[in-house]
């Protein structure tokens, strides 16, 4: 049995890889850990299952500092971006292997397209998922309250647009007050998506709390955005029962997380102006209503005050009137009151009269004048015989004198 030392092993396997791959080739593969050190760039490359996402391959790369420099000048910005762990990548690497350092891959160019477009058709596939299970606009279709002050919101503490957003909010020329909690969480990498599901969880247990919801990130290259574009953490933001608000930070690209949310904004800034003049707005239709309403008030008045003032008139010609009837008829009445109390006097005087000449005749004297007598006894008239006993002292009286007699 032949017998090879692990020096001639190595060297014939150099050897069989110098022969069948003697120029670079271009690998697709994923980032799985990107590192430098003194310049120089290593990277752990993997491919994974697109059945269950286990991994089927991994080596390692490396970029050396000469060549990443010409790559920067080449590709430009996007290098940084495309050369970060968890993303796709089509590289052209040429492959060595040295009898005392083993394999490597050294990589030597990367093209961008692959990669962005790869994150495209991620973003799309995403997209029309949630679309399919009607997450999409999910989250626009919750009422908005009228006026918003108690914000939740999701950021780094050092994300380069939460001061600005805090000082414009807190700072609003209408002096309006607002409660700002914030949620810390990443906002780049691999870890936004599971730290802001946290997170969210956290401030849907104390839904009633807060009015809205707010990301904040600011700034930051395309690539970096992708960790917005994750199908679990655009379910979580759409399933979300206050209504989401984001500020990322770009003016071009539109993630996912943008589109799911009740709003999405271009800058802090522009979140923190939102809110502002959506309470502003609020108060000027209230300070609307308040001029419609003393508009309503004034001209009730007025017609109040037009038609107090006709009653008035009116009232004053009919009390007029009514007073000219009653002087009229007192006129009248008066005019009859004198001529019937004089004949109601005459008859009064001569019914004292014939009264007169009543009492003149059932006068005493008068009667004794006519012949007749008085018979007094114990100083009362004597009416009757029965009233007298022999014996009887009584005084009889008439016209010109009177006499005492004795009853036999």
């Amino acid at each position: 049995m032949q017998t090879y030392s692990l020096f001639e092993l190595n060297e014939y396997i150099r050897r069989i890889l110098a022969l069948n791959l003697p120029d670079a080739v271009w690998v697709t593969c994923e980032i799985a850990q990107f590192n430098e050190s003194r310049g120089n760039y290593f990277l752990e490359l993997v491919e994974k299952s697109e059945e269950d996402d286990t991994i089927i391959a991994r080596t390692e790369a490396a970029i050396w500092g000469p060549n990443y420099r010409q790559l920067r000048k080449k590709v430009g910005k996007k290098l940084v971006e495309i050369l970060q762990e968890g993303l796709e990548v089509k590289v052209q690497v040429r492959v060595s292997f040295h009898e005392r350092y083993g394999l490597k891959m050294v990589i030597e160019d990367v093209d961008p397209t692959y990669t962005l477009g790869k994150l495209a058709l991620k973003r799309q596939q995403t997209i029309e998922r949630l679309e399919q299970e009607g997450k999409i606009h999910l989250n626009a279709q919750l009422a908005l309250p009228i006026v918003l002050q108690r914000i939740a919101v999701l950021s780094s503490p050092t994300a380069a647009g939460l001061q600005d957003f805090e000082n414009q909010v807190r700072f609003n020329p209408y002096h309006y007050h607002f409660q700002l909690d914030l949620f810390p969480t990443a906002m780049q990498g691999d870890r936004v998506s599971e730290e802001m599901r946290t997170q969210l969880r956290k401030i849907t247990k104390r839904e009633h709390l807060y009015d809205a919801v707010v990301i904040i990130r600011g700034g930051g290259a395309r690539l970096d955005l992708q960790a917005f574009n994750d199908y679990d953490l655009c379910v979580a933001l759409a399933n979300c029962p206050l209504p989401i608000l984001t500020g990322i930070g770009h003016d071009i690209d539109e993630t996912v997380a943008d589109i799911v949310a009740y709003q999405s904004l271009k800058t802090p800034t522009a979140v923190a102006e939102y809110l502002v003049q959506h309470n502003a707005l609020f108060e000027g239709e209230l300070i609307q209503l308040g001029q419609q309403m003393n508009q309503i008030a004034q001209l009730e008045l007025q017609q109040s005050t037009g038609e107090l003032t006709k009653y008035q008139q009116i009232l004053e010609l009919q009390s007029n009137s009514l007073l000219q009837h009653l002087e009229a008829e007192i006129g009248h009445l008066a005019n009859l009151l004198s001529p019937l109390s004089r004949i109601k006097v005459e008859q009064e005087q001569l019914s004292l009269d014939q009264l007169s000449q009543v009492l003149k005749l059932l006068d005493l004297d008068g009667t004794l004048a006519r012949g007749y007598s008085l018979s007094i006894k114990e100083g009362k008239i004597v009416q009757s015989k029965t009233e007298l006993s022999p014996e009887d002292q009584i005084e009889i009286r008439f016209k010109d004198g009177s006499v005492n007699s004795k009853i036999l």
